[in-house]
């Protein structure tokens, strides 16, 4: 593992950023739409398409998460990664149409530059189309796309990723990774540092050796609020990942869970200028019943190849020679071939379930014939 959030399968993260603007962008996607719940603190977010992730929302899916600087202008980033989607063929089948679903959330990062961004507004639009074509399950951290311009009270801020598998009572194993850009109001040190907050959580020497301190805390607020620097607007955004099988109830609990991490990490957070924003996400690999459904509806054999290709387990390699070819015919053989080749992977998966199955059961057998007559001879 890389001690990435790409280290959840199916996840892809591409970053973008402009030095003279200092900001950037950060995209998160895959090969398959996201099941995506979010939760958010303090009175300053600023976020695009976060209402289809309420629980009482009919979609609660996303093709994308954008996470920005530019304050309400990094909005934008969302559009333009919502039509290179659209390119692509992906997005929300209503009848002929793809609707691609991009939800985003941005950091306060415009003082940094000088106010070179008045004159530049489309600056975000052009990063997150870099950052879309950069998409990769191996990314740089620090002043990285939407960290590049971030700041905290008291240090530089940035993109920080972790992961880890955790091994549940019934033997099975999950993942999980997070994606956090770092602009808090707050301070992420035990007093005035050098040590973390959070450092007793470091593992494998990620905060550089700076984990557990024998200072206690002074009782002093180290925030950019407290320094009556009212022009300076921030927040703390990003994303949790895992491939268990939750649902939007339990992604939900679980982006919530993580506020409670923020409030551990950074002291002061949740304030009236933050905006902490945390998206969490699950690999959902089953297609959807309207997506299948939408699928026979349709009657231009094109249309039937982009739609399929856009679902199926592929490499975005594999998809982008797909949507290349122009010959309908050949397009729907390349499908073919890919399905055919997931559909015997898929047989010998149940083949060796099977057999692992039938020799526990097996074992299982001979252990409980084994204990019921040891007792019995011992009788005897």
């Amino acid at each position: 593992m890389k001690n990435l959030i790409t280290d959840i399968e199916g996840i892809l993260v591409g970053c973008a950023e402009d030095h003279r603007f200092s900001t950037g962008v950060t995209v998160l996607s895959g090969p398959s739409p996201f099941s995506a719940a979010v939760d958010i603190r303090g009175g300053g977010a600023g976020t695009r398409e976060t209402e289809i992730l309420k629980l009482e929302s009919s979609i609660g899916r996303v093709d994308a998460i954008v996470l920005s600087g530019g304050s309400a202008f990094g909005l934008d980033a969302s559009s333009e990664v919502q039509k290179l989607l659209l390119e692509e063929g992906k997005g929300y089948k209503v009848k002929d149409h793809s609707i691609p679903l991009v939800s985003s959330a941005v950091i306060f990062d415009l003082i940094q530059s000088d106010n070179y961004w008045e004159k530049n507004v489309s600056i975000w639009r052009i990063l997150a189309n870099k950052a879309y074509k950069n998409l990769s399950d191996n990314f740089l951290l620090g002043s990285k796309g939407a960290g590049y311009g971030a700041n905290t009270a008291t240090v530089k801020g940035g993109q920080g990723s972790a992961s880890s598998e955790v091994e549940l009572s019934n033997g099975n194993k999950i993942k999980v990774g997070s994606l956090v850009i770092n602009n808090a109001v707050g301070n992420p040190l035990l007093n005035d540092g050098p040590n973390f907050l959070s450092g007793h959580l470091e593992v494998n020497n990620e905060f550089g050796g700076l984990a557990l301190s024998d200072q206690k805390y002074d009782g002093k607020i180290r925030a950019k609020r407290i320094s009556n620097d009212f022009e300076q607007l921030n927040t703390v955004i990003g994303i949790i990942a895992t491939d268990a099988p939750l649902n939007r109830m339990q992604l939900k609990r679980m982006s919530i869970m993580c506020h409670g991490s923020i409030s551990r990490s950074i002291h002061p957070s949740h304030t009236p200028m933050d905006g902490d924003t945390i998206f969490a996400v699950t690999i959902n690999k089953k297609i959807s019943s309207e997506t299948i459904t939408s699928i026979k509806d349709l009657k231009d054999p094109s249309q039937i190849a982009d739609n399929i290709a856009s679902h199926i387990t592929a490499t975005i390699s594999e998809k982008q020679q797909i949507f290349e070819t122009v010959d309908v015919k050949k397009r729907l053989k390349a499908i073919i071939k890919i399905m055919e080749n997931e559909t015997s992977i898929i047989g010998v998966e149940k083949r060796i379930r099977g057999r692992v199955k039938t020799q526990m059961e097996k074992t299982q057998r001979a252990v409980s014939y084994t204990h019921l007559t040891l007792p019995t001879k011992r009788i005897v």
